[in-house]
C-alpha cells in the first residue's frame, strides 16, 4: 500500500501543466474557475490508473467509478471543492501544501464507494 501512494504522488506530480502543483490556498483563490482544469484532468487519470495497477497487481478498489462514465472538469471541481469544504480544518491547516489530488482521490472515494 505504499508503494501504491508513493506512485500516486509522483503522478500526481508530474502531469501538471503550469510549473508548480498549485497549492490548496491556490486552487480555492484562482482567478477563473477553469483555471487549473488541464491539472485537473491529469490527477484524474493518473487516479484512475493507478487504480486499474492496484486491481491488477493486488486485487484491491479503493474506488468503484463505472468505467463508462466521462467527468466534466465543472463535476471534477465540484467533487474537490465539496471535499475541501466538508474538511475545510483539515484544507485549512494545509493551505500551502500541494493536496488537490488528496482532495479529488478522497472525493472520487465518497463519490463512488465500492459496496
Amino acid at each position: 500500500m505504499y508503494r501504491f501512494v508513493i506512485l500516486f504522488l509522483a503522478i500526481s506530480y508530474s502531469i501538471v501543466s503550469h510549473s508548480s502543483a498549485p497549492t490548496i490556498d491556490d486552487y480555492r483563490d484562482r482567478p477563473t474557475p477553469d483555471m487549473y482544469d488541464q491539472y485537473i484532468y491529469g490527477l484524474e487519470g493518473g487516479l484512475e490508473w493507478a487504480q486499474e495497477y492496484t486491481f491488477t497487481r493486488h486485487s484491491l478498489d479503493f474506488f468503484c467509478k463505472p468505467n463508462d462514465l466521462i467527468l466534466s472538469a465543472v463535476k471534477l471541481r465540484s467533487m474537490i471543492d465539496m471535499e475541501i469544504e466538508e474538511n475545510i480544518s483539515f484544507y485549512s491547516k494545509y493551505g500551502d501544501a500541494p493536496l488537490v489530488g488528496l482532495a479529488l482521490r478522497n472525493a472520487y472515494i465518497s463519490e463512488f464507494p465500492c459496496n
